[in-house]
């Protein structure tokens, strides 16, 4: 399910919620929002969520030999994501591509829903 479509079910089970029992603090509002506020609004905070993951690499880095997604300043657009690990001082790339890229930015790798990782 796409970001947009978790928003749209999200708008619709709000507004239910708000118009068939009115209890949540909030609700006296529920006439002056649409489903597109609420889609809106959850958009927004999916956006904030997501960018807030990522890590400055001159204010924070990772756990040694933990694997981490990083953006790169690679001139290739395709290379500029990749799975690195910080060791002994410096980054590390498990593919050739990167030798020469600097780390812009780095996040840990969120879990898969429902495993383990």
């Amino acid at each position: 399910m796409t970001t947009e479509e978790k928003a749209k079910a999200y708008a619709e089970k709000e507004l239910i919620r708000a118009i068939s029992r009115p209890a949540h603090p909030l609700d006296h509002l529920a006439p002056y929002f649409d489903s597109k506020d609420v889609q809106q609004a959850y958009l927004a905070g999916a956006t904030e969520a997501l960018a807030s993951q990522w890590k400055d690499p001159e204010v924070e880095l990772p756990e040694d030999d933990r694997q981490v997604l990083v953006e790169t300043d690679c001139e290739d657009k395709e290379l500029r994501h990749a799975i690195s690990y910080f060791l002994a001082g410096a980054w590390h790339f498990p593919d050739d591509w990167y030798y020469d890229c600097r780390v812009l930015k780095w996040m840990y790798i969120p879990p898969l829903k429902g495993g383990d990782a």
